[in-house]
Parts: C-alpha cells; structure tokens; sequence
C-alpha cells in the first residue's frame, strides 16, 4: 500500500497548493512608509553639507553601532545657516549584519548629503535617521544631477526656505480632529490645484488668481493621528499638486508644488468614524440589480456612485447619521472582466477619479443569475440522480480495488 499512499498524499498536497496558486508573493512591509519630505516636515534642522567626522563607536545593540557625526553645513534650509558644524547622534549598520531599509553606509566620513536631524526623544539633542535623508552622494554634487535637484527642490519645500516659492498655510497654525480647517495660499502660478492629505483624501480643488492667492475651507478634518492618545506631536503632511487632463481621463495631480505639515492639536484625538461600504449580491450578471450601502460618511456628504468604465455616476447623500442606500443596474460597459468595480467619490471632487474615492468594492461577474438549488428533478439534474451517485459509488470502490490489487502484486 505504499505506492497507494504516496499518491494519496501527493493529491493532498496538490490540493492544498491549488489553494495558494495565483495569490503571489506579498512584498515585505517593514520599509514602507511615508517619505522622507514628509518626515522632514517635524524636523527642527534641515541642511545639505558633508559629513566631516564620525566618532568612535558609543554604544550598539547588535546590529548597529552608534555614533556622534558632525556635518559641515554647506546651505541651510532650517535651523542651522552655511558654515556652521551640526552634530547628531546616527547608527550604522554592522558590517556583515543584514538588514533592511536604507541605511547610512559603513563610510560615511566624506559624504555630501541633504538631510533633515529630527529631535531626540530624550531631549538630549539631535538625531540622524537615514529615512530622513533626500540625497546622499560620494562627492560634491552635480548640479545637473536629477536625484540633487529633486532633493534640494523637496528641503526648501518642506522648509519654505525660498521667500519666493508658493506658500500654504492653515489658519490659526494647527488642525484639530473633527474640525474643518481654512487653507491659505499664497505666491502661486495661474491655475488650478488640488490639496491632498498625504495619507488621507482630497482636502479641497482651488483655483490660484492673477494675485497668486486662494482662500479655501478643507472637505473635512484631518484624517492622520487622530486615533492617537492625547498629547502625541504630529504634524499633519499636506501636498498641494497641479492638476493634469488627458482627453477622456479623469483630472489627476500631476506635479507637486508645496508641501504643509501643521501640527495636530495635541488635546484634540477624537478619532474618525469608521466606514464600510460594500455591494450585494456579491456575485451577479450584467444588467442584474445590486444594492450598494455605505455607512461612516460625513452626514450630508456628497457622493457619487460610479460604475467601472462609467464617464460618470449616481449622486447620492449621506444621511444625518452618515449612511446611504442606493440600488442600481450593473450597466453593459462595467461588463468586460471577472471583476465588476464599484467606487464611490466625493461629488465634487468626482472629476479626480482614483484620488477622489471613500470607498469601493468588487463584484464577481458571472454568466447566469444564480438559482435555486438543484434538487435532482429538474433538466439541469438530468444523469445525476440517484442511478447516476449509485454509479459513481460502484466505480470508485473499483477503482480502490484495482489500486489495493496493484499494491497486493508490488510486494511479492
């Protein structure tokens, strides 16, 4: 019975494999995060210089060994001006010892960088992270270097160092949880721009004047650090972009012109509501009725419920305790894959398209609406009643005996 048991096991192996086929591989998770210019916004001390000294080591954990360096300011963008010497305390990886993530190079005496030095958690100076840093070259800089510009462009951003670039501002210094804030720009270009919350949603769609001025109030409050305990510091990253049309698409952000990181109220945590929203049935044909629901929204909000491959959408408003209902026809040009997109937008920022979604879920298309089960009487049960599972007992209990038989032989 060997042989009978190996291919036994091999088919359960098999299936269990069928399972996992097709799902992929998850990239690792531990050096995702927000970018460094959105790091850069809490930094007290933004520079680009080199890095003219790294001290012995002062203590390690095994992985990285710590040391005081001191960076020749060469241009200041925050909190220290050209000349003068800044000393942080970095880590640096152990040579031979993997790890993940950017990190500083083992020779980092010589280098040029653009970095910003972030405060100590015990107050006792300043700190270097290496996912703090916008460029780090051998030498001295090319200024035609794309990585150098991108990097120096991002620090006086992130610094508004430059008196002459376009500047956004919050009213009253700070946002607040649950509360709308009031943006301001000032110094912008002819044209429209879109607010975003780094890790939130459109905030707001403005349009700068010939005074290169706009005055907007935000869709809703911000979205980052508030289900953080009171008294955590945060600052809220905003980015004002460009808008980009192509014919037939929606309107997309195209370059970024500012970034704004106002703090968080640190005595305001009240933590957004929860959403949900989902289809149902969740398998359906095309042409079928399906009931989407939404829940968690801003009551009185807006919205538009869209279809994949729809030029536009269904209005609908959230009620006064933020939910929605609405049924509608799955239209023939949503029709064209397995899937079956559901999105929904906020109303007025519906022309931004993907950046504008506050929810979506799948539908599974499939060929025909589902039934009432097959219960052996109908044509589509036709050869498996009970002559036919009667059947399909007696040749697999043939089939187990020519296997017992074959395994019977292999031994002798």
């Amino acid at each position: 019975m060997t042989r009978a048991v190996v291919v036994a096991l091999v088919m359960v192996v098999a299936g269990f494999g069928s399972l996992f086929a097709g799902r992929g591989v998850e990239r690792a998770g531990a050096c995702s995060g927000p970018g460094p210019e959105v790091l850069l916004l809490g930094a007290p001390v933004i520079i680009e210089g080199r890095v003219i000294e790294v001290s012995p080591v002062e203590a390690s954990d095994g992985v990285f060994t710590t040391h005081t360096l001191t960076f020749e300011v060469v241009r200041g963008y925050r909190g220290a001006a050209a000349g003068e010497r800044v000393q942080a305390r970095g880590r640096i990886p152990i040579p031979g010892v993997p790890v993940m993530c950017a990190q500083f190079p083992a020779d980092l005496v010589g280098r040029y960088a653009v970095i910003g030095l972030a405060e100590s958690e015990d107050g006792a100076g300043l700190v270097a992270w290496a996912t703090h840093m916008l460029y780090l070259g051998a030498g001295d800089p090319d200024p035609a270097d794309e990585r150098y510009r991108r990097a120096v462009d991002l620090a006086a951003m992130v610094a508004d160092s430059d008196p002459a670039a376009p500047l956004l501002s919050v009213d009253g210094d700070r946002v607040v949880c649950g509360e709308q804030a009031t943006f301001r720009g000032v110094r912008f270009p002819v044209g429209q721009y879109v607010i975003h919350e780094y890790f939130g949603e459109i905030v707001a769609v403005v349009q700068a004047g010939q005074d290169g001025t706009f005055e907007v109030v935000g869709a809703d409050g911000p979205g980052y650090g508030c289900g953080t305990a009171k008294g955590t510091q945060l600052n809220v990253p905003y980015g004002v972009w460009t808008v980009k049309r192509e014919p037939g698409e929606p309107a997309q952000p195209g370059s970024l012109v500012e970034v704004a990181g106002p703090p968080l109220d640190p005595d305001v945590r009240v933590a957004a509501a929860g959403r949900s929203f989902r289809v149902s049935p969740e398998r359906a044909q095309c042409g079928e009725r399906v009931t989407i629901e939404g829940a968690g929204y801003r009551a009185g909000a807006r919205l538009e419920v869209v279809f994949g491959g729809e030029a536009a959408g269904v209005a609908v408003t959230a009620d006064d305790s933020g939910q929605f209902v609405l049924t509608r026809e799955i239209p023939e040009v949503s029709c064209g894959g397995q899937f079956i997109v559901v999105r929904a937008l906020r109303a007025e920022f519906a022309e931004f398209g993907q950046l504008a979604e506050v929810g979506s879920a799948l539908v599974t298309q499939v060929d025909a609406a589902p039934g009432p089960p097959d219960v052996g009487d109908s044509p589509a049960s036709a050869g498996r009643g009970p002559n036919a599972w009667v059947r399909a007992g007696l040749l697999v209990l043939a089939v187990a005996g020519l296997v017992a038989g074959w395994a019977r032989r292999s031994r002798r």
